[in-house]
């Protein structure tokens, strides 16, 4: 084989030097930025949705390109009742789950939460999960269980009772009503009202109520407008005796491999959301209720009095013993400790 003159050689050399020069030279690429979605289902126009979105946005605009949280609202990824399972298999990154009606299908200590006229806020209901032992070993169960983590609080509110057809102004006139039930731990108060029960996912109930399949519910003010649900629902009944809580939850394992500032950004802005959502919750609620009256002809009942005592009565002889079967004897005793010492 000819041999290249000495001159070629070193030509060809160089040249090939300076190829690979760029190659050899290049700083680090930039390391990719973390992707998140973030599912929920409620309507884009729930105070939930709202804070959620705001929750991703204040995210991107803070994050400098390190994560990017993208929305799907309205149940386009995963419904009411399929949210949690999929956070804990990490079918999603971030999610909202109604903490109040969903978690006792992962300990069924968490159904304490649903105990008619027990709590006095949202925030005391909050306060027995994270300072006594028995609440924190509750949420630290379910937590761990689920592999998720705590990103914030969304609250969706004050339960209230809506009708299309009565003004339930006495038990008697509640007797005969189809109601809607998304947990089992629903049924014992609608049971004690001689009231029928029909199980219904939230992207169900529109239809329901259109079609007679359903005539009442038990849910927030903010979502029977979100989801024009007053199109139907015409009474409502006072006082609160429910306080139902909701929060954005992550996928355990996805979290704790997102880098520290980034893992921090998200519990920073979430802190933010919390107070914001929380301040807000009752005044946003009550808003809900006064437009369907103003706007939509509804009528609202606040039951006092005899009338209140009748059916707090009824709550305590029926409705709670029912529901004491579903939570642990030590996690209700602690419970009614917590109360009776924080009123």
């Amino acid at each position: 084989m000819r041999s290249l003159p000495f001159r070629a050689t070193v030509a060809s050399l160089a040249l090939a030097v300076v190829a690979m020069a760029p190659l050899a030279w290049s700083p680090p690429a930039a390391a990719q930025a973390a992707k998140a979605r973030l599912s929920f289902h409620w309507n884009p126009d729930h105070e939930s949705a709202i804070m959620a979105t705001k929750f991703a946005t204040e995210v991107n605009k803070r994050a400098g390109g390190k994560i990017q949280v993208d929305v799907f609202p309205s149940g386009q990824l995963f419904t009411i009742r399929q949210i949690t399972g999929a956070l804990s298999s990490g079918s999603v990154e971030i999610g909202g789950v109604v903490t109040h009606n969903q978690l006792a299908s992962l300990d069924k200590d968490w159904n304490i939460v649903q105990f008619p006229n027990m709590w006095r806020s949202i925030e005391q209901q909050r306060r027995f999960l994270s300072e006594t032992p028995e609440g924190r070993a509750l949420r630290q169960r379910v937590l761990t269980k689920a592999n998720l983590v705590h990103i914030a609080y969304v609250p969706v509110g004050p339960y209230v009772t809506f009708s299309t057809k009565s003004d339930m102004s006495t038990v008697a006139s509640m007797r005969g009503l189809k109601a809607r039930s998304l947990a089992a731990s629903e049924r014992p108060g609608f049971a004690a009202r001689g009231m029928s029960v029909v199980s219904l996912s939230t992207e169900e109930v529109y239809t329901a109520l259109q079609n007679g399949m359903i005539d009442s519910l038990a849910t927030v003010p903010t979502a029977v407008k979100a989801y024009s649900w007053w199109d139907h629902l015409k009474f409502a009944q006072l006082p609160y005796s429910v306080y139902a809580d909701a929060e954005l939850m992550a996928n355990g394992t996805w979290f704790k491999g997102l880098p520290k500032d980034v893992q921090d950004l998200l519990l920073e802005v979430g802190r933010q959301i919390s107070k914001e959502a929380t301040d807000g919750s009752m005044a946003g609620n009550a808003a809900a209720l006064k437009e369907m009256a103003e706007k939509k002809g509804g009528r609202i009942t606040t039951l006092t009095g005899a009338a209140l005592e009748e059916f707090i009565k009824l709550d305590r002889e029926k409705t709670e013993p029912e529901l004491a079967k579903m939570v642990s004897p030590e996690i209700l005793a602690a419970a009614r400790k917590f109360v009776a010492e924080n009123k």
